[in-house]
């Protein structure tokens, strides 16, 4: 059995296939060497990667990830070009609600409608005419208490199908997949280079690691003292039954910021409600400091017995689909689950080189993996082969890792660190 790689990835979750398959296919383009393989404490895609809202959207605050995901959304549509299997998407488009309060808020959205033109993204405010023709007058609006936007180029997948797809892609490009093999430490070579990865099934030895683990990095990284500030962020879930005929076929998306929430059809006459991050400060800290939020309680796996919903998250849910979508009662419950965004302090990604450690790389989604799965995958395959990218406009600066090691930065990690830890405390005394 081969246990030498040029490249091994840790975490079979979208960003781990996606980044284990750009590198196979221009390691080897007659896919006859398993040149890199993938480490999987379970099995692919079977954890948080099942369990997201398959939504691909371009539109961010971040005009580089925007940028990005502009690219990805590409990339979707001609997958075949870069992963050697086809999906078809679901071309749905995307309507973002806020609130018109003539304050910050409105302005916020005015000034990134301005900015995602500037970067050739179309993402444009809209009249309440457009919202009733775009939605097929289902939905509840009102212009004095909010503001409309359409992202047309928005689209669907769903994750279990694409999970499937990705079984076939890593075995059309001769990826090796070692699926509930758990890394244990590592053992590095002259201090800063890691030499071999011991797992639950013996001793792996890889030339290049590319860590793509998300909320469980840290922990599998400790030993060897490298501290990774991501954590997680519970996200409750929750699939109604409506008729076909009242929801028609590619109904748009609704982003919805005043519910906080996004609103998308699902399957076969079901409307999927998913939540977005929580962006507040609070928030925040709480994923970094509060139990609850630990690997053990995001150690999800999918399986359709554990998909559990609360009795209040359920009935907080059915509110909003009265108050959204007034028209399309009578809806039926159907199942919910919970599920975890992967976040960083500042909610951005990290990607590239690790500060430390040379042969090291990361592919940190930040709880938007799987839209950015292609584009990331180019990315880190460039990274790992020291290839100047074909990406357009690229500047991973702003996701690096050593932005956490800035004075502003390093504080708060610093905060958040250990059970007892100022921010906890601060955290019990104002939430």
């Amino acid at each position: 059995m081969n246990n030498i790689y040029h490249t091994v990835v840790i975490g079979g979750g979208c960003l781990g296939v996606a980044s284990a398959i750009s590198l196979a296919r221009k390691l080897d383009s007659n896919k006859n060497t398993e040149n890199v393989c993938i480490l999987e404490k379970n099995v692919l895609a079977g954890g948080i990667s099942s369990r997201h809202s398959g939504i691909i959207r371009s539109a961010n605050a971040s005009i580089q990830a925007a940028t990005f995901a502009e690219e990805a959304n590409d990339m979707w549509r001609n997958i075949y070009q870069y992963w050697g299997v086809d999906i078809k998407p679901e071309e749905t488009g995307a309507i973002w609600i806020a609130k018109n309060d003539k304050k910050e808020s409105a302005k916020t959205w005015i000034d990134l409608e301005k900015n995602l033109k500037k970067a050739n993204i179309d993402f444009t405010k809209i009249t309440s005419k457009e919202i009733k023709s775009l939605t097929n007058n289902l939905i509840r609006i009102d212009e004095k208490k909010e503001i409309y936007f359409h992202e047309p180029n928005a689209m669907l997948f769903d994750p279990l199908k694409v999970r499937n797809v990705m079984y076939s892609a890593l075995e059309i490009n001769n990826v090796k997949l070692k699926e509930n093999t758990r890394v244990i430490d590592f053992e590095l070579q002259s201090g800063n280079k890691i030499k071999k990865i011991r797992t639950n099934h013996g001793t792996i030895f890889a030339e290049n690691i590319i860590n793509a683990a998300g909320g469980w990095s840290p922990q599998i990284f400790d030993s060897i003292g490298i501290k990774i500030p991501v954590s997680l962020q519970p996200v409750y879930v929750s699939n109604w039954l409506i008729s076909k005929k009242k929801l028609p076929k590619n109904f748009p998306i609704i982003a919805d910021y005043i519910n906080l929430s996004y609103f998308r059809t699902w399957r076969d006459g079901e409307l999927h409600i998913h939540q977005p991050r929580d962006r507040s400060p609070a928030a925040i800290a709480r994923s970094f400091a509060e139990e609850p939020t630990s690997m053990k309680g995001a150690d999800v796996f999918f399986d359709s017995s554990n998909y559990t919903a609360s009795y209040s998250e359920t009935n907080k849910y059915a509110e909003m689909i009265r108050d959204r979508f007034p028209h399309v009662a009578p809806y039926i419950f159907n199942g919910g689950y919970i599920t975890f965004f992967d976040i960083t302090p500042d909610l951005k990604f990290i990607l590239g080189n690790d500060k430390n450690i040379s042969n090291l790389y990361h592919c940190l989604g930040a709880g938007q993996a799987f839209k950015y799965a292609p584009i990331f995958g180019e990315i880190l395959s460039d990274l790992v082969l020291k290839k100047k990218s074909k990406i357009k406009n690229f500047n991973l600066e702003e996701f690096s890792i050593k932005r956490f090691y800035k004075p502003e930065m390093k504080k708060f990690w610093n905060a958040v660190q250990g059970s007892q830890n100022t921010l906890k405390v601060r955290e019990q005394s104002t939430v």
